[in-house]
């Protein structure tokens, strides 16, 4: 028993299960061994939790631009986070919630602070942007993998015959309303943010 073997069986019930599977019993379970075994490894769940998602975090693939632009920086940055969060869908929460001080928490960081520089960025500014791309990503990945069955997700059921005179706007669009097209809302919404940073580079 060691730590490198508690915490891979905790990423694999992770994956499994989700992040409220798991407590020191059940790992102890999962692995043959005594509850009290664990603690001389790992102090307690949270402890573990933080290390799994160090784990996962240590997966994500630099990526690579061959470009200057800073746009094409943020692109490929947002991308690798959208392909860890669908490597790892029931992580991906866990992720999401977690503050990691280790190398692997504060390569992504440095990674958007070194984009948002390249934009003209530094400081308090910085962070307040890295903070909306963040946000924005969160958002739309813990939607994508919670509605994509082959993710684990469950898929969205059709929307009801609307009120069209108390909701007109809603009627109009309600075709459009009742699907997703994950790649497309996710490169749209990605879009959006870039703009944003470009009018922020505005001079008032």
């Amino acid at each position: 028993m060691n730590r490198a073997r508690i915490v891979d069986a905790a990423v694999r019930l992770i994956e499994r299960e989700g992040v409220e599977a798991v407590s020191m019993r059940r790992l102890a379970a999962e692995l043959g061994a005594g509850t009290m075994s664990l603690y001389n490894h790992v102090p307690n769940k949270a402890v573990l939790v933080d290390l799994a998602a160090e784990r996962i975090m240590a997966e994500a693939r630099p990526y690579h631009v061959d470009s200057d632009d800073w746009r094409d920086h943020v692109r490929a940055h947002a991308r690798a986070v959208r392909e860890l969060a669908r490597q790892h869908p029931r992580a991906f929460v866990m992720l999401a919630t977690r503050r990691l001080s280790s190398q692997a928490g504060f390569m992504t960081i440095e990674a958007a602070l070194r984009n948002i520089e390249r934009a003209g960025f530094r400081g308090k500014v910085a962070v307040g942007m890295m903070r909306a791309m963040v946000s924005y990503l969160l958002g739309t990945l813990m939607r994508e993998v919670a509605t994509s069955p082959e993710l684990g997700g469950i898929a969205l059921s059709p929307y009801e015959d609307v009120d069209v005179s108390a909701f007109p706007l809603s009627a109009e669009v309600i075709d459009e309303l009742g699907t997703y097209d994950h790649d497309h809302e996710f490169e749209f919404g990605l879009e959006l943010m870039i703009a944003a940073l470009e009018r922020y580079q505005e001079p008032d």
